[in-house]
């Protein structure tokens, strides 16, 4: 760990009413935002190793981003005589300039299960643009794929399923919600149907619904239209999502973390006076010094704002029309899943995930960011195939192709107009999403609108010191 650092953490579920415990685990580094990892369970343990597992991800990730060595070269000239990514088929922005020629620095990545060793363009492996140290040329990074574990198996596993997870669902929830509601007709966890009375009880209407069940598998989301008096008003727009296996694992999973979600914006967005009274000071204080108001991302700081200055009622109808809506209904009891006992190791779990994905004909890709103590296992998954922001960053492959083309979504032309970009995939990739496709970016933005913060949130107490400063009111320090 860097000299001057420390690791700290902190509950802050009594910023709901949910009573699920949250946890919340910052490094401390000297002059810089704390990087944070939030965790949830039914027990404090298991919130605090998940705070601890995300904060992981995230340091070990940019740790090794910084530190291994890169090739500098194209993909044309790289492919000559080693395994390079081609990064038509990591799901490049529609429009990109992008070519075989074009010069990117990349890392070493490994297949799984074989070890082989490919390069990888090196945005793709950072969770976020400040760990680059040089701005990126096709993507912004995200911690898409990140997974942290004792073992590696189950490290690349958490990272597989978060990449399913973002696959799953970037063109069917938030504002492109297509309002398939999960009927809770049979659920075997306890303390799941406990929980979800629970909620009930407090004026808080869960609802379950499935985003897909793309390789035979649940992708879930968990919404809650909270009709009480939230301690922020932003906890309304709570999400909770799970994909894997096991639907009974993904709808505990998701419904954690969508109460974890509700603390999380409370402790990342409320009222600064409220935090200062809730959270310990000298954190406040400190990330109140440090804050980087001008590396936020324009879009995203303007949205959150806007949203700041709502109250609850106001933006749970924002969100009725979308998230909040109902079109037709699954029961739970036809989602497809698998006997726990099948899945219990981690090494069978990934297993069944790399075979799944091997079956439609995508491969895995990891990076090792494991620290070199060897106490716990950090990866960065890459599933070449699978597919993330395509509403934020316009970025859609043949799969995000495919499904909009299918249900005859205005999103996907097969001619170019105005507003419209070139989807940039292989000539076989074209052939099975039905031919060359243009993305109507303009309509994506149009569509997105004022939901944007549901796709891309502003840093810690960011955007209420911008609504202080536009305000004209002392900014909190």
């Amino acid at each position: 760990m860097p000299a001057q650092s420390h690791v700290s953490v902190f509950r802050i579920d009594h910023l709901d009413r949910t009573g699920i415990p949250v946890v919340q685990a910052n490094l401390i580094l000297e002059n810089e935002p704390a990087t944070i990892g939030f965790g949830y369970g039914f027990s404090e343990v298991e919130a605090e190793v998940g705070a601890l597992g995300e904060l992981c991800e995230e340091v070990h990730c940019g740790a090794h981003v910084a530190k291994a060595p890169r090739v500098t070269g194209s993909y044309a000239e790289l492919s000559r005589d080693r395994a390079v990514a081609d990064p038509l088929t990591l799901c490049l922005p529609a429009g990109s300039d992008y070519t075989a020629d074009t010069v990117l620095p990349w890392i070493e990545a490994r297949r799984w299960p074989s070890g082989e060793p490919v390069l990888v363009p090196r945005e793709w492996v950072a969770a976020y643009p400040y760990q680059l140290g040089e701005a990126p040329k096709l993507i912004t990074p995200i911690t898409n794929g990140l997974g942290a574990g004792f073992d590696l198996e189950h490290a690349v596993a958490h990272g597989i399923m978060e990449a399913l997870q973002r696959d799953g669902n970037v063109v069917s929830y938030r504002a492109l919600d297509q309002g398939v509601v999960v009927d809770l007709d049979k659920v075997e966890d306890r303390a799941v149907r406990e929980l979800l009375e629970k909620l009930r009880g407090l004026g808080i209407n869960v609802t379950a619904k499935l985003a897909a069940d793309d390789f035979g598998m649940a992708n879930l989301y968990v919404v809650g239209d909270d009709q009480g008096e939230p301690v922020a008003p932003i906890q309304v727009t709570a999400c909770g999502e799970a994909v894997g296996p096991d639907r009974e694992r993904n709808l505990r999973k998701a419904l954690l973390e969508f109460c974890g979600s509700r603390a999380r914006k409370a402790a990342t967005h409320g009222p600064i006076p409220m935090l200062r009274e809730a959270l310990p000071r000298d954190y406040v204080e400190r990330q109140l010094a440090v804050a980087m108001l001008d590396e936020e991302e324009q879009r995203a700081i303007d949205a959150m704002v806007e949203w700041m200055e709502q109250d609850a009622a106001a933006l749970r109808a924002r969100l009725a029309p979308t998230v909040f809506s109902e079109r037709s209904r699954r029961p739970f009891s036809s989602l497809p899943t698998v006997p726990p006992a099948a899945i219990a190791r981690s090494a069978d779990r990934l297993a069944l995930l790399v075979e799944r994905l091997a079956a439609e004909g995508l491969e895995v890709l990891y990076v090792d960011c494991s620290p070199p103590d060897g106490a716990v296992k950090v990866v960065k998954v890459i599933v070449p195939g699978l597919e993330s922001e395509t509403m934020s960053y316009h970025r859609i492959g043949w799969r995000g192709v495919r499904r909009l083309r299918a249900r005859r979504d205005p999103l996907v032309l097969d001619a170019a107009r105005e507003g419209a970009k070139r989807v940039l995939l292989r000539p076989e990739d074209e052939a099975k999403c039905g031919g060359p496709a243009w993305f109507d970016a303009a309509l994506a933005d149009r569509i997105v609108g004022s939901l944007y913060p549901m796709y891309r949130e502003t840093g810690t107490f960011s955007a209420q010191m911008v609504l202080a400063q536009r305000r004209g009111e002392p900014v909190p320090a």
